[in-house]
């Protein structure tokens, strides 16, 4: 009896020491799995805002085209001292949804559809080389002043366009008439702007995607001057 009371008394605390490692081990895969979702979380987080500013660079392209056929279409804007505001639509600034945001163009940039860049030689733009920006931050009594510096601090987009001419091939259509011998000729060609279109979007919390475009503007086929 004496014997038996020994061999549990050596025994006694196993439990414990036990109960402990196990404690150990699920802390430390609650941890692991806790960090591993933390991670995955981060991930998807930035792989959703790398898009977001993707896509919003994408659309800004479509806005550029549009500016750069009213351009062509007027032959350049009017000199302005104060640059140039193009209103564009409400609802692009989630702060202000009822406030229109502009598309503004520096006084040297209003005459940019005349931008000479061969074979893609325009650069990169930037917040301190830029022919457009979009949406622009305007202050001032009746919204005429370019704060560059409330522009510069929230999500938008900086642009440079440039161009070159180029012909357009002609094609020729010979049809004979048999035994007539009769046959007609056609010809045509002509010459289009051929554009470089490069915009950076500079989203939130540091993103930013730079997209290039070619846009080509046929001669001849200028819609009206809406400025």
């Amino acid at each position: 009896m004496e014997r038996r009371r020994k061999e549990k008394k050596k025994e006694e605390g196993f439990v414990l020491v036990a109960s402990l490692l196990i404690l150990l081990v699920l802390t430390m895969l609650g941890i692991a799995v806790n960090r591993n979702t933390s991670i995955e979380w981060q991930i998807a987080m930035n792989d959703r805002l790398h898009k977001q500013t993707f896509y919003a660079a994408d659309a800004v392209t479509e806005l550029a085209a549009e500016v750069l056929e009213q351009s062509i279409a007027c032959r350049g804007f009017e000199s302005n001292a104060n640059g140039m505001k193009l209103r564009g639509v409400a609802g692009c600034d989630p702060e202000n949804p009822n406030r229109p945001c502009h598309v503004f163009i520096d006084t040297d940039s209003l005459g940019f559809w005349r931008n000479y860049a061969e074979d893609g030689t325009v650069n990169n733009p930037n917040n301190s080389d830029r022919d457009i920006v979009f949406p622009a931050v305007l202050t001032g009594t009746d919204e005429n002043v370019f704060n560059e510096g409330m522009t510069n601090s929230q999500p938008h987009a900086n642009i440079k366009i440039g161009g070159s001419t180029k012909l357009t091939a002609g094609s020729a259509i010979q049809m004979a008439a048999g035994y007539e011998g009769l046959a007609k000729g056609l010809g045509t060609g002509g010459a289009t702007l051929v554009y470089d279109i490069k915009v950076q979007q500079l989203g939130r919390n540091s993103s930013e995607s730079l997209i290039c475009v070619k846009y080509g503007h046929v001669l001849g086929l200028e819609n009206a001057c809406n400025y």
